[in-house]
């Protein structure tokens, strides 16, 4: 049988302009590429979170972070011009994915939006061409419950439960256990590059992403720059599975594509990390194809985008595909079409959804790029590539053709909202003494004062406050968030901080009164409150956590969280076919929640099936061997079930997790007299 091809898709972080690396080659000219030239290949994607470019050695990078990559560009294409379309993992990825802008897939922001399946995506293109797929992700921002789940027989998405008492905590696992997940399963299944049925692989790693805390050696390494120290940690781990799969045939005529879901400012134009502005920091990736002999190694000098990897993946491939947003760059690295420049489209809307300022949207179109802002901007990166000096108001026969063009590429896009308000809603909110907040206005609306660049001394603020609060310093957050509030009544999300602060302190009814002040204010949405009912429920006051958590629904059906945590109100309430349809949604979407599992376990408990109980509370400590209120949980069941000797087994294990349980503790003890 002939050894079907393997085709290689890495994604990493983002860049500044980089220069000058692999000087002997970058001349090089690129030669043709046949559509089809990879049929029937396997294909594996690999995305790395957060990484300049200018950190990588073939974009710039000088101090020998990323040898695995630099490996790949050396010997592959590189494409030294590409833009991602928003610096933010979870809408990067659905625009990648789905060779769709993020105003046609839908997906606009983190946490509060999912993609709804309605675009094909690379996963469920290939499913249907007959290939077994699996994607493996390393943290909470891409869980299942987002979406991106769609077209995977298996969505990997077991990265831990977030600790007691750590609302501010990163629920992540690091490059090494991705990776181990992702090569067991290319592996378990098929005789290497011999197998029958092609696969598709995802394998997204987190650790780039602040926090920066590399594991050893790179944390000693790298004392005095643990971002590198994460980069390099990445990378390493990254060559140690590209090296067990070679020594097991699974490279064998191997496709390796490097590209970017978004990079890191690092305080470039006073930003610190990303998702506020879209500056070249935060937007140009870097993007390497790698398949000798198939694809000879050159540099194309064009402009590429993440919404055109997804077609051009499936062009090499061999399975015609189009993309609502992007196109094959195949033909235009072999010269069959010009390399015309279409633009790119970018935004950065968190700062709007979560703060109320102004929305920012932009086109990189003829070498510059244009920020549609109250305070507009148009650049020259050719001249300018660190973006100093802003031409706008000098180069209005630069600026206004590719304001109209990027009207034209946005009409009849998606609202930003994620679903209309309609009059029940309203009412409902407007009973329990909330005001809705009004609908998204658009960009030419807001005045400087809402600007970002304005404003970006208050990000920075916000920041500190967060800073101070992980650090034991919670009277320092707490003035500082204050001070936000008074200058800015608006910043939702100094409200949502707030009364985090109160809650992490056990200030709960000041917690409550916070965030419904901001609600009866306007100051308010779905995800403040799903946050005030879950508060609410803590306080035993279920009628009105169920209320709040209800209005939050119908504000977004995509806040998850408010699924979770009406099932446990329910719960609370003797509410238990509701609570049933709470979880059982949640686990329908994300089938790998081991604290929706966990919260179903103790639902069966309520409800005296301990069988059910047990089974659901094995499933949750199996999905995440570390939630010690599962074992606790699971000891209860088997107790009731007169297995004393396994109850035992399970305190003892939640105690050992959380010393602090007192449940467990207390079940522990009463167990040994």
């Amino acid at each position: 049988m002939k050894k079907p091809l393997v085709v290689i898709v890495v994604l990493i972080g983002l860049a500044v302009i980089a220069v000058g690396v692999m000087r002997a080659r970058s001349a090089k000219a690129t030669e043709a590429i046949a559509s089809g030239a990879l049929r029937g290949a396997n294909v594996l994607l690999i995305t790395i979170d957060t990484l300049r470019a200018d950190h990588v050695g073939a974009y710039g990078g000088a101090r020998g972070l990323t040898p695995t990559i630099d490996r790949l560009a050396a010997e592959g294409l590189r494409f030294e011009t590409t833009y991602a379309h928003v610096p933010l993992t979870l809408p990067s990825h659905a625009s990648l994915l789905t060779g769709a802008y993020p105003f046609v897939n839908g997906v606009r922001d983190n946490g509060s939006f999912r993609f709804d399946g309605r675009h094909p995506t690379l996963g469920s293109t290939l499913k249907a061409a007959g290939y077994r797929t699996g994607a493996f992700v390393a943290a909470f921002v891409l869980d299942a419950r987002f979406g991106l789940n769609a077209g995977f027989d298996v969505y990997d998405d077991k990265y831990g439960s977030r600790p007691a008492g750590g609302g501010l905590s990163v629920l992540e696992r690091p490059a090494d256990r991705v990776l181990d997940a992702a090569v067991s399963w290319i592996t378990r299944d098929g005789d290497s590059a011999g197998g029958n049925r092609p696969w598709f692989a995802w394998a997204h790693l987190y650790d780039p992403h602040e926090p920066y805390d590399p594991p050893a050696p790179f944390h000693t390494r790298y004392a005095s720059d643990p971002y590198s120290g994460e980069i390099a940690f990445a990378d390493a781990q990254l060559g140690a599975a590209l090296d067990r799969l070679a020594r097991q045939g699974y490279l064998t005529r191997t496709l390796v594509v490097v590209a970017a879901d978004h990079g890191e400012s690092l305080g470039d134009h006073q930003e610190r990390t990303h998702g506020l502005f879209a500056y070249q920091a935060t937007l140009r990736v870097p993007l390497v194809v790698w398949a000798p002999p198939a694809v000879k190694p050159g540099v194309f000098k064009g402009v590429a985008r993440l919404v055109d990897v997804m077609p051009t993946v499936l062009d090499l491939i061999g399975i015609p595909a189009s993309a609502p947003s992007g196109r094959s760059l195949r033909p235009l690295v072999g010269g069959d079409l010009p390399a015309d420049d279409r633009g790119s489209y970018f935004e950065a809307l968190n700062a709007n959804l979560t703060r109320n300022w102004a929305p920012l949207a932009g086109l990189v179109a003829g070498g510059f790029k244009l920020i549609d802002l109250p305070i507009p901007e148009l650049y020259d990166l050719r001249a300018d590539p660190a973006e100093h000096f802003n031409l706008y108001g000098r180069r209005q026969e630069v600026a206004k053709p590719i304001e109209q063009q990027l009207d034209s590429i946005r009409s009849g896009g998606k609202p930003v909202a994620a679903t209309q308000v309609d009059r029940d809603t309203v009412q409902r909110l407007r009973s329990l003494g909330y005001v809705v907040a009004p609908a998204a206005r658009p960009a030419r609306s807001f005045t400087a004062r809402d600007d970002p660049k304005t404003l970006v001394a208050l990000s920075n603020r916000l920041d500190e406050a967060l800073d101070a609060l992980k650090g034991g310093r919670p009277a320092v957050a707490e003035r500082i968030l204050k001070e936000l509030i008074a200058a800015r009544p608006d910043f939702t999300i100094a409200h949502d901080r707030l009364a985090l602060l109160y809650h992490e302190t056990s200030r709960i009814e000041m917690a409550i009164a916070t965030l419904e002040s901001a609600s009866r204010d306007g100051v308010t949405d779905a995800a403040s409150l799903a946050t005030l009912g879950g508060y609410l429920q803590e306080a035993g006051n279920f009628e009105r956590s169920a209320e709040v958590l209800q209005a939050a629904l119908k504000l977004n059906p995509s806040e998850m969280e408010a699924y979770e945590k009406l099932g446990i109100t329910y719960t609370r309430m003797g509410r238990y076919a509701e609570a049933h349809r709470m979880f059982d949604h949640m686990l329908s979407i994300a089938p790998n929640s081991a604290t929706t599992y966990n919260n179903l376990g103790s639902l069966y408990l309520t409800e005296r099936r301990y069988a059910d109980a047990v089974q659901s509370l094995t499933r949750a400590v199996a999905i995440d061997p570390a939630l010690a209120r599962a074992h606790n949980g699971l000891g209860v069941a088997y107790a009731r079930q007169g297995q004393m000797d396994q109850a035992i087994v399970e305190w003892r294990k939640a105690v050992e997790l959380r010393p602090d349980l007192a449940d467990a503790r207390y079940n522990l003890e009463q167990a040994k007299k």
